[in-house]
């Protein structure tokens, strides 16, 4: 048993550790840490796809990325170190998620392990209330989080978490009907104080295509809505008592989204087919952030043809997942929650958040039903596919991520602190802790 799901299990213990602030010492920072760790995740999945399982893919999504590839091949003398970064890590996510979803669709039980996920991503949230004390008395916030980074990292680790904690209650997961109240109260807790507009407005949607999708849940939904009322109650009330208004989910114009995108976009009209390139921002050290916080964007803006073809073509996948009978409503929640997050945050390139999204996406996609015209595709062209994305993710890792791979106890260090692939956006790569000031 242990072998059919020791992916889903070195996952899970990747998200535990990252919500609760243990590093091994990889690197100085957590962050980067993470980041490193995604490799024998990658590689682990990448010899599941060859040597292991039998894996199919129709001739759409074959085509697709044997034109991805041929468009990168013809462009690859140009990367820069940034873009390979890029590039490196969509392959690993994509490895993982392919994986993952086959391994899941094996797994009868995998509530324990969504389980220790849910209740490690609530511990954090209990020392809120220490914070809050000492910012009614002391009029000054203290950082509550166990993960080191930007606060938005957490907040949208839990996104697809909490769609988690409610499949769980609705799997009547023991001692989760108690549970339930205390996690969604204290994830929102969570969102207001750091101001998380993005997840915010994500777990909303999620929770009305939840109501469309699910009569017999519209009572939960409800119930969630309270809490979260509840939880914005008790936000406003800090605020008034400590009448020093240094946290709000009511900021306007502070995140500088809308002049990044304006910026890329100006760019990307010079080189519309190519784009200006993956990792453009860290690449200028830009003043606003290392990336556009938006993923759609990014894909066109940074990546031109390229990004328009796989943009089409997650599209068509979500398309067809939400047209599917077989998966479940909160799977179909959850994942529009997190499309629309990725719309406005870095989900898609904290590492953390990354993982909690892509362990979600395959919870959601491996419940698809598979189409008998699949055993009609030759297995070869799928291996012939996976082997020649294989053969460029290890290539970039021997020639651009060799280095920081074996430099133990090394962090990034470069420019304004603004994370993207590193901890410090701007970094190429990682140096040793005695050179980081």
């Amino acid at each position: 048993m242990l072998n059919k799901n020791i992916l889903f299990l070195l996952i899970a213990l990747y998200l535990i550790t990252a919500l609760l602030g243990y590093q091994i010492g990889w690197s100085v920072f957590q962050y980067d840490e993470l980041r490193l760790l995604q490799f024998p995740l990658g590689l682990y999945a990448l010899l599941i796809l060859i040597f292991i399982r039998k894996i199919e893919s129709s001739i759409f999504t074959q085509i697709i990325f044997f034109l991805i590839g041929a468009l990168i091949a013809i462009q690859i003398t140009t990367y820069s170190v940034f873009q390979f970064q890029e590039l490196w890590s969509a392959i690993a996510l994509l490895f993982i998620f392919s994986a993952l979803k086959y391994e899941l669709r094996n797994i009868k039980k995998i509530e324990h392990g969504l389980a220790l996920i849910v209740v490690s991503a609530f511990i954090p949230c209990l020392f809120i209330c220490i914070s809050i004390i000492n910012f009614i008395l002391y009029k000054q916030w203290f950082d509550w989080q166990f993960n080191s980074g930007t606060i938005r990292i957490y907040d949208s680790v839990i996104v697809p978490i909490f769609f988690f904690l409610i499949f769980l209650k609705n799997k009547n997961y023991p001692y989760f009907h108690y549970f339930y109240p205390f996690a969604s109260f204290f994830f929102a807790l969570a969102w207001f104080f750091d101001g998380a507009r993005s997840a915010l407005l994500a777990v909303a949607i999620g929770l009305l295509i939840f109501f469309i999708y699910s009569r017999e849940n519209r009572k939960l939904i409800l119930q969630s809505c309270i809490y979260i009322f509840l939880a914005f109650l008790v936000y406003k009330t800090t605020i008034y008592f400590a009448d020093k208004n240094i946290m709000t989910v009511m900021r306007v114009g502070t995140s500088m989204r809308a002049e990044m995108w304006s910026f890329v976009f100006e760019q990307w009209k010079e080189n519309p087919w190519s784009g200006v390139r993956g990792g453009y921002l860290s690449e200028i050290q830009y003043k606003y952030g290392h990336h556009i916080h938006n993923l759609y964007l990014r894909l066109i803006f940074e990546w031109g043809v390229v990004g328009w073809i796989f943009l089409v073509w997650m599209i068509y996948q979500v398309v067809k997942l939400f047209r599917d009978k077989n998966v479940l409503p909160i799977a179909k929640a959850g994942l529009a929650a997190i499309l629309l997050d990725a719309m406005f945050s870095g989900s898609m390139v904290y590492p953390a958040s990354q993982m909690a999204c892509i362990l979600f996406l395959a919870f959601a996609f491996s419940q698809r039903q598979q189409s008998k015209e699949y055993l009609k595709y030759s297995y070869r062209a799928t291996k012939l596919l996976i082997g020649l994305w294989g053969a460029l993710f290890l290539y970039i890792t021997i020639m651009y991520l060799g280095q920081d791979l074996m430099c133990w106890g090394c962090g990034s260090y470069f420019g304004r602190m603004a994370p993207n692939f590193w901890f410090y956006g701007g970094a190429e790569h990682l140096i040793p802790a005695d050179q980081i000031p």
